[in-house]
């Protein structure tokens, strides 16, 4: 098979595992619901790397409207995982601060391993990490050089948060 054809069905197996990650998570893990790379999620992994954030501060550093990190921001209170308080310099701002509990929402997520993974031999598993990291690292590359502006420094917290993680 030339190189095309298989990287096309890699791409198809990609693709596939994107979708069936969803409703796999939709589906099995809907109890507890977990931290992604989008909405609720943004604002978690920002407020690990900084906390005691406006909301103007976050929707700026996350390339968010005001109005979506709002939402965000009252859905994670309702969740107990952020509260908000004043700021003492200027009473009309509202700082997002991580609970205890948003705190632990950050570093279980960062330690769950699917159990779908443990189907994998440790030979399959010395096999597939080298190659996802390879993936990841050339995906990286390419966001940092495509769009190196304020939106992308999320993207790269989010990566050193789990080099830093698997590194260990």
């Amino acid at each position: 098979m030339t190189t095309n054809i298989k990287a096309e069905l890699v791409a198809g197996k990609l693709a596939e595992y994107e979708q069936l990650s969803k409703i796999y998570d939709d589906i099995v893990k809907q109890a507890r619901p977990r931290i992604t790379v989008e909405g609720q999620g943004k604002i978690l992994l920002a407020l690990a790397d900084e906390d005691h954030l406006s909301q103007k501060q976050l929707a700026s550093r996350l390339g968010m409207s005001p109005q979506s990190t709002s939402e965000f921001v009252y859905k994670l209170v309702n969740r107990h995982l952020v509260t908000l308080s004043k700021s003492t310099k200027d009473r009309r701002v509202n700082l997002v601060n991580l609970t205890t509990a948003g705190r632990e929402e950050i570093a279980s997520a960062a330690q769950e391993v699917p159990p779908f993974v443990n189907t994998l031999s440790d030979d399959e598993l010395d096999q597939l990490a080298p190659l996802l990291t390879k993936i990841t690292t050339a995906m990286y590359a390419d966001i940092d050089a495509a769009n190196p502006t304020l939106g992308v420094k999320f993207h790269k917290l989010f990566a050193s948060r789990y080099l830093k993680q698997f590194k260990k």
